[in-house]
């Protein structure tokens, strides 16, 4: 009997072990992904953001910047610099708890703003030439270079005039060409935005087709010029 009980205490013993081992080896797994997690966590409670959520809400800024005129742009660019500038520093300070995804988005996001941010000052030392915008208005939108008369029947028409041109002559445009072509689109979105609620829904779904068309095409035109200039 004693033998027995021996036995089982000794069972019991070794049990008991087990489960200490297996419990403190699930703390320490809990605890290594815990981490990412608690980084992540620190910075809602501080911001009601998550390094996700600030992505998510450049990537939004940077894909509605076409919807932003000029003038808007020039009469607020102190302020939108700044808040441009806070957002990326945001997602740099907490750049690890992104995933490898978003991690490479970021990277593409933070070219494209500065490529864009370097036009934007370049705008700003250099005004555009109001006779040249008259120019250009005429070589991008034909028939439709008065952009103010430009009704709900006929804007996609003049996005797809647009278009036609951007597509033909993107490569021989040096970047002083793409600030005035920028510059014609931003006025024929602004355009979009005074009839928008005229506008049928078919033609919003191609304006908007189009409309990632150009930002595609222009963000290779910048690529092009920046990799030109290191050469």
């Amino acid at each position: 009997m004693n033998k027995q009980n021996k036995t089982m205490n000794w069972l019991a013993a070794i049990l008991f072990s087990a489960g200490l081992f297996a419990c403190e080896q699930t703390r320490t797994v809990e605890e290594g992904d815990a981490t990412d997690r608690d980084r992540d966590t620190t910075i809602v409670a501080t911001t009601g953001e998550t390094t996700e959520d600030k992505l998510e809400k450049l990537r939004s800024w940077m894909n509605e910047k076409a919807d932003r005129t000029d003038t808007a742009i020039r009469e607020n660019w102190p302020e939108t610099k700044e808040e441009l500038r806070r957002m990326n520093e945001d997602i740099e300070r907490n750049f690890d708890s992104l995933s490898t995804e978003s991690k490479e988005e970021y990277r593409r996001l933070k070219q494209r703003y500065e490529t864009w941010e370097a036009r934007q000052e370049r705008r700003q030392s250099q005004p555009l030439d109001p006779a040249l915008v008259k120019t250009w208005e005429q070589k991008l939108l034909r028939d439709y270079q008065n952009i103010s008369t430009i009704g709900p029947s006929s804007i996609r028409e003049a996005y797809l005039t647009f278009m036609s041109e951007v597509r033909i002559k993107k490569r021989s445009w040096t970047p002083g060409d793409w600030d005035y072509v920028d510059h014609v689109y931003s006025k024929l979105n602004e355009r979009r935005g005074q009839i928008e609620g005229q506008i049928s829904t078919s033609d919003k779904l191609k304006i908007r087709t189009l409309q990632a068309e150009y930002l595609a095409l222009e963000g290779a035109a910048d690529t092009r010029n920046m990799l030109n200039e290191v050469e």
